[in-house]
């Protein structure tokens, strides 16, 4: 059995530009909704998700082309661009399987080295704790405490 699996990354950058690749189809154009998504060779890993609430980072690597270094420099080094990122699993001939997430970020930097660029981003929606809201019943948030479970009305 095999597992194919496309991304489509959508990145919005704060002048409102647009910029659409996928990494599935090779010297293909793909329609996904109403945009449509050119081949980039790219790669996604990180986490946005954890037990703690941490916000983590999540790392996109483009091979350093000059499409990823046009992208970034009308990005303004990725700095709070918006993208939205769809995974979408395919059947074997290819197609679109009804399985696929959304996730929505937020750029927060960028990095160039000489093989490859590194766009950061951050979960769009923060994640809640586990102690969420820091707070315990206290006699100046309540008022006297009862010591037992008789309730009286005076």
């Amino acid at each position: 059995m095999d597992i194919r699996i496309a991304q489509f990354f959508k990145l919005t950058a704060p002048n409102g530009s647009g910029y659409y690749f996928q990494n599935y189809f090779v010297n293909e154009n793909k329609s996904y909704g109403a945009d449509t998504y050119s081949f980039a060779p790219f790669r996604v890993s990180g986490t946005t998700a954890s037990l703690n609430g941490d916000n983590n980072i999540l790392q996109v690597l483009f091979p350093n082309l000059e499409i990823a270094l046009k992208l970034l420099a009308s990005a303004d080094s990725n700095r709070l661009s918006r993208l939205t990122l769809t995974t979408i699993w395919l059947t074997g001939t290819g197609a679109f399987s009804p399985n696929q997430l959304s996730e929505f970020y937020v750029g927060v930097g960028s990095s160039i080295s000489e093989t490859t660029i590194e766009l950061r981003f951050r979960s769009a929606i923060d994640s809640v704790t586990a102690n969420f809201p820091n707070r315990q019943f206290t006699r100046d948030l309540v008022g006297p405490l009862p010591i037992d479970s008789t309730i009286r009305l005076q």
